[in-house]
């Protein structure tokens, strides 16, 4: 962390002061002006601006020039003296300033607009930006041989859009996160677009899906000094941009800069050595709302129709029971419809003299049930029984384990001992050999352009990882296809 992190920012003081109502709506004036291009106001303008503001009744221009002066002294305005209008002397004394806000004011301005807005704007998730991610990352091979204005541009692109997919996605995730959206999830007014919401979180999930993997595949064949070459490329021409305080700009500075954007975006797609990728995290957590949106639905389904299907069926029971003169007529009904009072279910796998349906239980044999005390201490007797050697069995289990993967390390070796694989002419294969090939192959080409080994200690590399001709692998459980790898092996 450098020392400039740690100093206080002083240009930040108008917005927690005391007078800080005066101060913010003076900077808000000389920010939306600044967007219109007028850079430069002197105090007359900024206090007929104030004063149209219901809250600034009883400001007065005096007051107006403190807080000016109070600004500048700040660091968030920019005074020059106003020579253009000055026809006396004592005018000339009683200096008159024009005031322009500063980088760092019209930064802070930014981030209190964007804080104003941020329930209004909201997080969200474009599948756009990575398919346009996708597009502009691969141009990276074709921009080494740019010239500096083209990469430039090109390079502002893909930063400016890898900034925005981490940021909308990090406050999308993070409100569906919060206190707020446990609150909204347990109301019935979520069931109206949860289905929405899914098809958006799912079409998200797909784009990822699609496009990332193809970025992180391609990311991997980038050589290190292709990224040497975009870095100074890119610095060049950061260098070669006029800027007012060039002294300020160091070449070091700005190389550092640019080679930490590149591997932010690299360690997004592919991850660091103790971390997933981002691109894996962001995945779990999508699925993981999808999962808590469709439970919480569920469970608001399921408490709201608890009780509405039997409210009519109550109803109209209600009704006859209401109608009935007799006790022993609503006995009789009661009985029908709620059943004997206090009867208890017997379950159990017994077998029954009859199959007949219509046999009442006066009609069937008596049955035994051995019943356990209903108590904590009672626990069912162990029966003891003595422990078995198993030792010789373990032991010729054992040597049928290693013999069979003897003879099948020999049948792999003869299948490497020419020094090359070639998928399309093996043929007939054993179905252990089979996957033993599958498992190289995959090997070889996760890592791609780097020599992988065996299990039996050979290294080895597919040459052809891209290979798109088909061929066929017999085996005793079937027929495979695959594409035609071919793997060759190095000399011990």
């Amino acid at each position: 962390m450098q020392l400039k992190s740690l100093k206080p920012i002083l240009e930040t003081r108008y917005l927690s002061v005391e007078n800080a109502w005066r101060y913010r709506a003076i900077m808000r004036i000389f920010y939306i002006n600044d967007q219109r291009y007028r850079h430069w106001m002197n105090k007359e303008d900024v206090f007929k601006a104030l004063r149209e503001i219901e809250t600034f009744e009883t400001y007065t221009m005096d007051m107006c020039t403190q807080d000016l002066e109070a600004l500048h002294q700040w660091g968030n305005l920019n005074a020059v003296q106003d020579t253009s209008k000055v026809m006396t002397y004592q005018q000339f004394v009683n200096k008159q300033f024009r005031y322009q806000m500063t980088e760092y004011a019209i930064e802070i301005e930014r981030m209190s607009v964007r804080i104003e807005n941020l329930f209004i704007e909201g997080g969200s998730l474009e599948p756009t930006l990575m398919e346009r991610l996708k597009s502009q990352i691969k141009q990276l091979p074709q921009m080494l041989n740019e010239e500096s204005m083209t990469v430039g541009g090109w390079w502002s692109g893909l930063v400016s859009d890898f900034q925005r997919l981490n940021q909308s996605y990090q406050d999308y995730i993070r409100d569906w996160s919060g206190a707020k959206a446990e609150e909204l999830l347990k109301t019935k007014h979520f069931l109206i677009y949860k289905e929405k919401l899914v098809d958006y979180l799912r079409h998200f999930i797909k784009a990822l899906q699609q496009h990332g993997h193809e970025i992180s595949i391609f990311l991997k064949t980038i050589a290190q000094e292709d990224k040497e070459r975009l870095y100074n490329h890119v610095t060049d021409y950061e260098m070669e941009v006029p800027r007012v305080d060039m002294e300020a700009l160091h070449r070091n500075d700005v190389y550092a800069n640019i080679r930490g954007k590149y591997m932010s975006l690299e360690a997004f797609f592919l991850g660091e050595q103790q971390r997933e990728s981002e691109l894996q995290i962001i995945m779990t957590m999508t699925n993981e709302i999808i999962r808590r949106v469709t439970r919480y639905a569920a469970t608001i389904l399921e408490q709201s129709n608890q009780y509405s299907g039997r409210k009519e069926e109550y109803k109209t029971l209600a009704t006859i029971f209401s109608k009935m003169e007799e006790i022993d007529t609503a006995h009789h009904f009661a009985s029908q419809v709620f059943g004997v009072a206090r009867y208890r279910h017997f379950v159990g796998d017994y077998t029954r003299q009859t199959e007949n349906i219509q046999s009442s239980i006066y009609d069937e044999g008596p049955m035994t049930q051995v019943l356990s005390p209903r108590v904590r201490t009672y626990r069912e007797k162990i029966k003891k029984t003595a422990i078995i050697d198993r030792t010789q069995e373990k032991m010729q289990k054992r040597e049928e384990i290693l013999k069979a993967r003897e003879i099948e390390k020999e049948i792999l070796l003869s299948y490497t001992a020419s020094g090359i694989i070639e998928m399309e002419k093996l043929g007939f294969v054993q179905s252990t050999v089979r996957r033993s090939l599958l498992k190289w192959i995959q090997k070889g080409i996760s890592q791609i352009n780097e020599v992988v080994m065996t299990e039996h200690g050979q290294k080895f590399s597919v040459l052809n990882p891209g290979e798109k001709k088909l061929c066929t692998l017999e085996s005793e459980d079937g027929i495979m296809t695959l594409p035609a790898y071919i793997l060759k092996f190095e000399a011990d």
